[in-house]
């Protein structure tokens, strides 16, 4: 299973790709941004996506609602991973094709929990 880790900062896709490297994933690629994440996209498919809400320029749920508008693309699994933790904004993650989210600073356990029940379905 390919994922990729979409956040602007360095020290979080750090830690994700760690915690991914930990549940035993082995094809992990980084994207500091929401474009560079795009740019990907176009030359790999990915299984998993665990996408940060706020960066510059394109948003994380400006590209969610990209990525769900791509029929190539709309199978992706994706994880909101983000310190965005109103219940306003979960909704919103959710209702344009958000799979799970897990708030910031999250935890081992709590990453491979929400993985685990996105890929139950």
């Amino acid at each position: 299973m390919r994922v990729l880790v979409v956040d602007d900062q360095k020290s979080m896709r750090g830690l994700a790709t760690y915690y991914l490297k930990q549940i035993e994933f082995e094809e992990i690629d980084e994207a500091e941004s929401a474009r560079d994440a795009l740019m990907q996209m176009q030359k790999k498919r990915y299984d998993l996506l665990l996408l940060d809400w706020n960066m510059e320029g394109m948003s994380g749920i400006d590209l969610l609602k990209a990525i769900r508008s791509i029929p190539e693309l709309n199978k992706i699994k994706i994880i909101m991973a983000t310190s965005e933790r109103s219940v306003d904004k979960v909704d919103e993650a959710k209702s344009h094709g958000a799979d799970h989210y897990v708030v910031k600073p999250y935890e081992l356990r709590d990453l491979e929990m929400r993985i685990a029940k996105v890929f139950e379905s």
